[in-house]
């Protein structure tokens, strides 16, 4: 059983409102996310800055390690996946503070932070977030062996599963995998985006339950589908130049950036809970 606050208790089983909000919102946000930089430009640097160095320290481990090595781009991908709405909790609460008229302090923020993901919710909602990254993983093989079973693509002494896996999607040996593969994975990632998509600044901001705070995420995205789309795109876009930068400098802007409208996203389509 999950520990629960006396508000947690007092609004289990209520619904929140949600907002249907235009095409040009993403804008907005992205505009909001920029001037809450500029107003406490300390804790953006800071977090991204932390982001990125963690983010590029386990890359280069992976890469160098023989075990590794050829996952070591999905596992980064998990990283992110999990890691990045955890550290943003702490851009929420910079963005919270600032449109409450309050001044952000960077001790101020990390006690927040601490408290936030330290909770009961953020916890199992980053479970949540691992189970679905290390589904993928144990999935991906086994649907390449199942849908390779009987073929002439034979993995090669010299090439692990995942090696197999990337040569079939780059000389499209086999489509059958490709198509069924490909529908998966985008699949698992709309699923882990539609769930976090709001949920770690709910349970940030208005005490809320876990299951609560991913059905919550779940309306809002099924009710702007027309929105959340390309903003997808947008967020996968901007977090692989940030990638391909050197040394992943990019990210210390770009995750600061993406976290700031994150929170402007969710007060424009979220409502308190009621």
């Amino acid at each position: 059983m999950l520990a629960k606050t006396a508000r947690m208790k007092k609004n289990s089983g209520l619904k929140t409102p949600i907002n249907s909000i235009g095409l040009s919102s993403p804008i907005t946000w992205v505009s909001k996310a920029f001037k809450d930089i500029m107003l406490c430009p300390k804790v953006a640097i800071f977090y991204g800055g932390i982001f990125t160095l963690v983010v590029y320290n386990l890359w280069t481990f992976l890469l160098q390690s023989t075990i590794l090595h050829d996952v070591a781009a999905p596992l980064i991908a998990m990283i992110i996946l999990i890691l990045g709405p955890m550290s943003a909790i702490s851009l929420y609460d910079v963005s919270k503070k600032i449109s409450n008229g309050e001044t952000p302090t960077l001790r101020g923020v990390i006690k927040a932070s601490i408290k936030s993901n330290g909770s009961c919710p953020s916890i199992f909602l980053s479970i949540i977030l691992m189970v679905i990254a290390v589904s993928w993983m144990v999935f991906s093989p086994l649907i390449y062996t199942v849908l390779n079973a009987g073929t002439l693509n034979i993995i090669n002494s010299d090439q692990t599963i995942i090696q197999s896996l990337v040569a079939d999607f780059l000389n499209g040996t086999n489509m059958v995998f490709v198509v069924v593969y490909s529908a998966f994975t985008l699949a698992l990632a709309l699923i882990a985006f539609m769930i976090s998509w709001f949920s770690f600044p709910m349970v940030h901001d208005q005490d809320v339950d876990p299951f609560t705070a991913i059905t919550t995420s779940l309306r809002a995205a099924s009710k702007n589908t027309l929105v959340m789309i390309p903003w997808i795109i947008f967020v996968s876009i901007f977090v692989i130049l940030g990638l391909l930068m050197p040394y992943f400098i990019g990210l210390v802007i770009i995750i600061p950036v993406l976290a700031h409208a994150t929170w402007h996203a969710y007060k424009e389509m979220i409502g308190d809970i009621k």
